[in-house]
């Protein structure tokens, strides 16, 4: 996959939050084989909620006034963490119901794809990447690379990468180890900077801003929901965020990733939905569009609009798929490259 970060993402469509948009809110005619012909279910692999599950229910809302049959929220907590890819084989075994696009479920990529990267998923669950079948990607939240705000080095990046390259490995880095999403990201950063760190396992995303925040550690990554809270208080800085676009008051000094590095940071939250791998085009497509028309509606373009960092995107089954590969591969070669990649153990 070309890896440049001016052509990666070309042909999806970019929705500003708070535009005037004209919109027709017209209920969408089902297919000539019925479909659909019952509830459609959105399952959340995680706890009500969560922002997964904040997500479900406020597209599923504005799903609903667009399908000819109900769309419904259902929670799913009891998988491990690779939580997604079991969730998949789940789905997978319910039969008919979902093959035909019953049951479809929320994830953020390319976190989900880091998993394969870190663990034997096959093995584990039976699922490859050829079992991940997206439906849609409508939003973007970056990740952020934060500091504590009594840091020796000062509060820019380029001090940072100063301070860091002079004293390698002295910088406590909290993660919660290999095989997450936010940890990727930061080994992403840190190789692209030529910077060396000290990791210390921390906990959940919680977890280890709290450890920043509190001078237990020096940088962590974190999304804006985690770490605005000591952002607030005055307890962590901003130094550096995914993508190529600039950020929103207050964090306009922020360093988009994407203008220090000469290649596309997949290392965002990207909201998808996805369905059954065995379903068919013709149900894959009527379901993006229903999904794709609900993200542009004004009410659920307002709610949206009040996660700091935001940008709502239209990425169709193809985009989405092909975001996921990039974030694998480059996750895979990164992996590789420190020694951490499952396969090479």
């Amino acid at each position: 996959m070309n890896q440049n970060k001016t052509l990666l993402f070309a042909s999806a469509s970019v929705i500003t939050l708070g535009a005037t948009m004209a919109f027709a809110q017209e209920t969408l005619a089902p297919l000539a084989n019925g479909f659909p012909a019952q509830p459609i279910v959105l399952m959340v692999i995680d706890s009500p909620g969560s922002a997964d599950s904040v997500y479900a229910s406020q597209i599923a809302e504005a799903a609903s006034k667009l399908s000819p049959q109900p769309v419904i929220v259902e929670h799913r907590e009891d998988f491990t963490n690779f939580g997604t890819w079991e969730g998949i084989a789940w789905i997978k075994d319910q039969g008919e119901i979902a093959s035909e696009g019953y049951i479809n479920y929320v994830l953020t990529i390319p976190d989900a794809m880091v998993d394969m990267a870190a663990i034997d998923i096959q093995t584990m669950t039976g699922m490859t990447v050829d079992d991940l079948n997206p439906i849609t990607a409508t939003e973007r939240v970056p990740f952020f690379l934060i500091q504590r705000s009594d840091a020796p080095w000062g509060d820019t990046l380029d001090d940072f990468v100063t301070y860091a390259k002079a004293n390698p490995g002295t910088v406590r880095h909290i993660t919660g180890g290999a095989g997450g999403g936010m940890d990727a990201a930061m080994r992403f950063w840190l190789g692209n900077l030529g910077i060396t760190v000290t990791d210390v396992i921390g906990g959940n995303p919680t977890e280890r801003a709290l450890a920043v925040a509190s001078g237990e550690g020096d940088i962590t990554a974190s999304p804006p929901d985690v770490l605005g809270p000591h952002y607030d208080a005055g307890k962590v800085e901003l130094l550096l965020g995914a993508g190529a676009d600039a950020f929103p008051t207050p964090w306009e000094a922020v360093v988009p990733s994407e203008s220090r590095f000469d290649k596309a940071d997949p290392f965002s939250q990207t909201r998808t939905i996805a369905t059954s791998p065995d379903v068919a085009a013709e149900q894959r497509d009527w379901l993006y569009t229903l999904f794709s028309q609900a993200a542009q509606s004004p009410a659920f373009v307002e709610q949206r609009s009040k996660v700091t960092a935001l940008k709502l995107v239209d990425l169709d089954p193809a985009e989405a798929k092909e975001l996921a590969m990039y974030g694998l591969d480059v996750t895979v070669t990164m992996f590789k490259e420190l020694g951490i990649y499952w396969g090479d153990q």
